[in-house]
């Protein structure tokens, strides 16, 4: 019996100090992507004048005549990438030489995962569908009581080709592939071998938090649980990058075929929401093990234990909490 609490108090500071790192990554990405994005317009004038400048009045000066440009598509997605890219590669670069991790081994590429990728992707867009459903009900509640709720904007404004071309790159490649190495890659790594139900919860909630407002972050959590699961069952991030990727495709598919010209596209893209719905339903029903059978150890103290542990960790918190206050932060701007 000594024996055993005694591997349990080992297990629980190993897992204590595996959330920990996981913990100090997901601040350092989410503070240095703050960073960047304050100083972003700094850099912009320096590109674009050759000059440098801590003036902020001098920056004010250059850019108001130039509020087209900042509100364009164009502009506001080759920001996002530069500024995810950047605060990814730091990232990884910390997790490298301080916490001897990689990512690597979430890649693996195999046939199978490949074609669960595609077949789940109409489940996990019917559970998108039906929670953007719900929270469409609550946010209207809301919203008849007067409070403005927040939400993230992917119109294309200024449209062109090359405004499809970069939202594109961004809503359909980067986010997903960047989204999935942080929330699936990292998070399932570092604590599926001590609880896959806390990984996959902790994995789902700081993806939904991560979007910064009410309706993301509810349809973002479910959807989360999900990509959490079919990583976790495949052993890659590969089939929830290809998931990811083209359920951002079908949100975004509307405001690319009206700039892009394309003639019946209504039609079309209702015709295979309805496809993808009606597979996705078919699945659902009969293969629903599949997803909410994934934690196959066994359930004991000691998993519950871990569980306790993880949510308890004092620097996941502190994330969360830097998470929970921007959701609040741009709630109270909205209604002020």
């Amino acid at each position: 019996m000594e024996t055993t609490r005694s591997e349990q108090v080992s297990l629980l500071k190993k897992c204590s100090r595996s959330v920990s790192s996981l913990s100090i990554l997901l601040i350092i990405y989410f503070l240095f992507s703050r960073f960047l994005s304050k100083i972003y317009l700094y850099i912009c004038y320096t590109v674009m004048t050759g000059k440098i400048t801590l003036s902020l009045d001098v920056l004010k000066d250059y850019f108001s005549d130039k509020q087209e440009m900042l509100s364009s598509t164009v502009f506001q997605m080759t920001a996002d990438i530069v500024i995810t890219v950047c605060s990814i590669s730091v990232m990884l670069l910390v997790a490298r030489l301080a916490f001897k991790t990689t990512v690597w081994s979430c890649f693996k590429v195999e046939k199978k995962g490949i074609t669960t990728g595609f077949k789940w992707l109409a489940p996990c867009f019917v559970f998108n569908m039906l929670a953007s459903t719900v929270i469409s009900f609550f946010t209207g509640f809301l919203n008849q009581m007067g409070v403005d709720v927040p939400t993230a904007d992917f119109s294309i404004r200024q449209p062109s080709v090359f405004a499809v071309i970069m939202q594109f790159a961004y809503v359909i490649i980067f986010a997903p592939l960047f989204e999935e190495i942080i929330y699936r890659g990292l998070i399932l790594k570092a604590i599926s071998p001590y609880s896959k139900t806390a990984a996959v919860f902790v994995s789902a909630l700081t993806f939904g938090l991560m979007h910064g407002n009410i309706p993301q972050a509810a349809s973002a959590f479910c959807t989360g649980f999900l990509y959490a699961v079919i990583a976790l069952r495949c052993n890659s991030i590969i089939p929830t990058v290809i998931i990811h990727g083209i359920n951002n495709l079908i949100v975004c598919s509307p405001d690319f075929a009206e700039v892009l010209g394309i003639p019946y596209n209504g039609t079309m893209i209702s015709a295979i929401e309805i496809c993808l719905a009606l597979f996705g339903f078919f699945l659902w029903f009969t293969q629903y093990k599949f997803i909410f059978c994934f934690d196959d150890t066994p359930k004991d103290e000691q998993n519950k234990a871990v569980f306790r542990a993880v949510l308890k960790n004092p620097i996941l918190i502190v994330y969360l909490s830097l998470l929970i206050l921007t959701v609040v932060f741009r709630l109270i701007k909205a209604n002020s």
